[in-house]
């Protein structure tokens, strides 16, 4: 499974918002994925760019949270 699937999956199954670092581990533990962070900004700055996808620093990470209109799209 592509990485930016992936992630997009972990982001739907948690509406509410996901760390950073709870991020990278359900990849390796759900996916068997090993991303670098640079790979994962990566993704999670081409689905911020397209409107899919916000992100707020809390302490010394990110929580990554859906958009409400991608939230509307996805979840209806």
């Amino acid at each position: 499974m592509p990485l930016h699937r992936a992630v997009l999956e972990i982001i739907l199954s948690k509406p509410e918002g996901v760390t950073e670092s709870k991020l990278l581990e359900t990849l390796k533990k759900e996916y068997g994925i090993e991303a670098s962070a640079s790979e994962l900004y990566n993704v999670l700055m081409k689905y911020e760019l397209n409107g899919l996808i916000y992100v707020e620093y809390v302490g010394k990470e990110f929580l990554v949270k859906l958009t409400p209109q991608a939230l509307q799209q996805f979840i209806a």
